[in-house]
């Protein structure tokens, strides 16, 4: 009865991992949302979120029977648009992104995974395996390779504030990032799954520290 969430850069080797290890552990593998939904048109703002939910509700579904992978974090829009100084998508603040998740967490609708595999390789690694992948176009691949250290830094702060939510792991290849990951599996569910000290810490460590920072 265990979540688990893989997060990294794009072509760090989310999803390749994410697929082999549920084909090895008989896991549920749950896609990023672009590959399970269409956008809606026009696209209103909490689309996005709303459907993290319902990636959320998939996971704690077959959580009763076993191991459930989440590719790429519910949590993404606190940390991504912290990452771009909350200028994309019309601008949305931290402020809008925590009004709409809070009363999810408190009505345990979502909730945070039971350990985080952070996945990352060199830059020039990065644009190699994009260049030998013709099966995706990785739209906003440059865009979303700066997001790199902020991303870094943000993970970081979560697993200082609850030692053992993140593991990261430098991703050589599949093979090995599957053998890390299913050595450091958690057990079960853990005690911070819907934490409102640990969401409360995230939004506040956000609003404090600013993305472009120097390190």
């Amino acid at each position: 009865m265990t979540i688990i969430s893989i997060e990294g850069a794009s072509a760090a080797g989310k999803t390749t991992t994410s697929s082999a290890l549920a084909r090895q552990t008989g896991a549920l593998h749950i896609q990023e949302v672009a590959a399970c939904w269409n956008k809606p048109e026009p696209e209103y703002p909490e689309w996005f979120f709303e459907r993290q939910a319902d990636r959320w509700s998939l996971a704690a579904e077959r959580d009763r029977d076993g191991l459930a992978i989440i590719d790429i974090d519910l949590f993404q829009p606190f940390w991504y648009n912290w990452s771009f100084d909350f200028t994309l998508f019309g601008g949305q603040s931290l402020d809008f992104v925590e009004r709409f998740y809070r009363p999810l967490l408190e009505r345990r609708a979502i909730g945070f995974p039971d350990k985080y595999f952070l996945l990352s390789a060199a830059e020039p690694d990065l644009r190699q395996r994009k260049a030998n992948d013709a099966t995706r176009l990785r739209r906003g691949f440059e865009l979303n390779l700066t997001f790199i250290e902020p991303q870094k830094r943000y993970f970081q702060a979560l697993n200082a504030f609850c030692p053992g939510l993140v593991s990261f792991i430098d991703s050589v290849d599949v093979e090995s990032n599957v053998t890390k990951i299913t050595s450091e599996l958690p057990s079960g569910e853990s005690r911070h799954r819907y934490s409102a000290e640990l969401f409360d810490h995230m939004v506040n460590w956000l609003r404090e520290n600013p993305a472009s920072a120097a390190d």
